[in-house]
C-alpha cells in the first residue's frame, strides 16, 4: 500500500458552504467567462472501458409494489423560483414512441430541477433492442481534466460537469455541439409509461430506471474495474481517477487511492463488501452515517463500485435510486439526499431548496433547550411548510419517539413532558426532499 495522501473530502462545497448567499449569487450571475478563469479543461476526452452501468431486469414473483414520488419540483415551486428549472436539457430522441418520449422527459425534468448548468446538457437517447435481461444503460461521453483551485491533481469529470465548472461547451458550435451522456433503452421490456410512481405489478418503471441512467451520465461512475484475468484491480485510466473516485475510501477510512494500482489488494477492496463514501455532505444526508458503496463478491461489470449498496437502501428507501436493481411494480422518483449530496461535493450545484446546506444545525432552530416539557422547532426563513418524521433517540442509541408531524407557519410544537429529564437525540426528517438534521437536546 502507498503512503496515504489525502485531500479536501468536499473540495468544492466547502467554500460555498463558507457563504451561502454570495456562492449562489455567483453561480446565477457570473458569465461563462468569469466561470472559464477559475477553472480549465485541458487534453482531450478520455472514455473510459466497459459499460458504467447495465440495469439488469429482474422479475420477481414475490416482489413487494413500492411507490416512492417525486415531490422535489413542487418543493422548488415554492421557493420563490417561478416554477424555472436550474438547468436545460437538450435530448435527441431516437426510436422512442410518444408515450415512451414523455415519460423520459419527465425524468428530465426531475434532474433539470436538481442541479443547476448553465450550459446546455445534451443527451442522446436510444429506444432499442438490448441484450437480453437489460433495461438500460448509460455513460458520460467521456471525461476531462479540469484545473482550478481545490480540484486535486490527475482527476477527470464527466463531460457535462466539465462544462458546468468552466462555464462552456467542449464543442459549442452547432451541429458539433457536444453530446454529453449517451444511454439506451430496452425496446422490448414491458414498460409502464406513468409519471405517478405507481407502476402494475408485471411492469418496471421507465421514469425510475431513466433517472437511474442519466445519474450516471452526470457523473455517479467510477473506474474502478479487474483486470482481464480477474486476478487485479484497477483504478487509474491514463494516470487519472474521476471525481467520483475521490470519494470512495474503505470501512477503516482508507482512501481507495491510496491502494497500489493495479494490484491485487485494490481487487479486494472492490469485492470485500465494504467500501464507502467519505463525502461530507452525503454523510450529513444519511444522517452522520457514510453510505456504502455496492462491493460484491465477484465483481460484476455495470454493477459493483458504481452503486450504492443494495441491502443498506433496498427498494423502499428514499436514497435506492442508485442502486444496481429495480424490481417489478417497483418506482422511486426521488434523486435521493446522499447521491445530492455526493453530487454536491464532486462539484454540481443543487438547485436553490434542494441543497444539504439549507436544512442544517445552524439554520434550524430548536427551543428552549433544554426544556421543560415543551419544544419549538423552527425551519429555516426561506423554507416551506412540509411533513416530517421526528424520531427521539436516549443516549443509548435506543428510540423513545417516533412521530409524524405537519409544520404551521414554518413551526412544529411538540409536547414532550413523558420524557425523563435526560440527554436525547433528535432526528428530524423532511419527508418531501429526505434531508434530516440530528440535534442534541436535554429535558430538565
Amino acid at each position: 500500500m502507498k503512503n496515504k495522501t489525502t485531500y479536501p473530502r468536499n473540495f468544492f462545497s466547502k467554500a460555498m458552504r463558507q457563504n451561502k448567499a454570495l456562492a449562489f449569487a455567483l453561480i446565477m450571475l457570473c458569465s461563462a467567462f468569469s466561470f472559464a478563469q477559475d477553472y480549465q479543461i485541458v487534453g482531450e476526452a478520455v472514455y473510459p472501458e466497459g459499460p458504467t452501468c447495465e440495469y439488469p431486469k429482474i422479475f420477481d414473483p414475490n416482489a413487494e409494489q413500492i411507490s416512492i414520488p417525486n415531490n422535489l419540483i413542487m418543493a422548488r415551486d415554492g421557493a420563490d423560483t417561478n416554477g424555472a428549472a436550474c438547468s436545460n436539457f437538450v435530448v435527441s430522441y431516437n426510436g422512442f414512441t410518444a408515450e415512451a418520449q414523455a415519460a423520459f422527459q419527465f425524468a428530465v425534468d426531475i434532474w433539470s430541477n436538481t442541479i443547476e448548468s448553465s450550459v446546455p446538457i445534451r443527451i442522446n437517447a436510444n429506444y432499442t433492442a438490448l441484450g437480453p435481461g437489460v433495461l438500460g444503460s448509460a455513460a458520460p461521453n467521456g471525461y476531462f481534466e479540469v484545473t482550478g483551485a481545490g480540484i486535486p491533481p490527475n482527476t477527470l469529470f464527466p463531460r457535462a460537469l466539465a462544462e458546468k465548472l468552466t462555464g462552456s461547451d467542449t464543442d459549442p458550435f452547432p451541429p458539433q455541439a457536444s453530446i454529453d451522456i449517451n444511454c439506451n433503452f430496452s425496446n422490448a421490456v414491458n414498460w409502464y409509461f406513468g409519471t405517478d410512481a405507481n407502476p402494475f405489478f408485471n411492469q418496471f418503471d421507465f421514469v425510475s430506471v431513466v433517472l437511474h441512467e442519466l445519474g450516471h451520465g452526470l457523473g455517479f461512475a467510477g473506474f474502478g474495474r479487474p483486470n482481464g484475468s480477474n486476478t487485479q484491480g484497477l483504478l487509474r485510466n491514463g494516470g487519472f481517477v474521476s471525481t467520483y473516485d475521490n470519494f470512495v475510501e474503505n470501512g477503516a477510512g482508507v482512501s481507495i487511492l491510496d491502494f497500489t494500482d493495479p494490484s491485487a489488494d485494490l481487487l479486494q477492496q472492490f469485492t470485500g463488501g465494504n467500501l464507502f463514501t467519505n463525502s461530507a455532505a452525503a454523510i450529513a444526508a444519511n444522517g452522520g452515517v457514510a453510505p456504502e458503496y455496492w462491493a460484491p463478491n465477484p465483481f460484476n461489470q455495470g454493477s459493483s463500485y458504481s452503486h450504492w449498496d443494495d441491502f443498506v437502501f433496498p427498494n423502499n428507501n428514499i436514497n435506492s435510486l442508485m442502486t444496481p436493481s429495480i424490481g417489478n411494480g417497483q418506482a422511486n422518483h426521488n434523486t435521493g439526499p446522499i447521491t445530492r449530496g455526493l453530487f454536491e461535493d464532486m462539484g454540481w450545484t443543487l438547485c436553490p431548496a434542494l441543497s444539504v446546506d439549507d436544512f442544517t444545525l445552524e439554520s434550524l432552530e430548536v427551543a428552549p433547550n433544554p426544556f421543560s416539557d415543551n419544544l419549538r422547532i423552527t425551519l429555516p426563513g426561506n423554507y416551506n411548510d412540509s411533513d416530517f418524521n421526528i424520531s427521539i433517540f436516549d443516549v443509548n442509541g435506543r428510540v423513545v419517539l417516533d412521530k409524524d408531524v405537519s409544520s404551521i407557519n414554518r413551526t412544529i410544537d411538540m409536547d414532550l413532558s413523558e420524557l425523563r429529564t435526560s440527554i436525547y437525540f433528535m432526528t428530524i426528517e423532511d419527508d418531501v426532499t429526505g434531508l434530516s438534521v440530528t440535534k442534541k437536546i436535554i429535558r430538565q
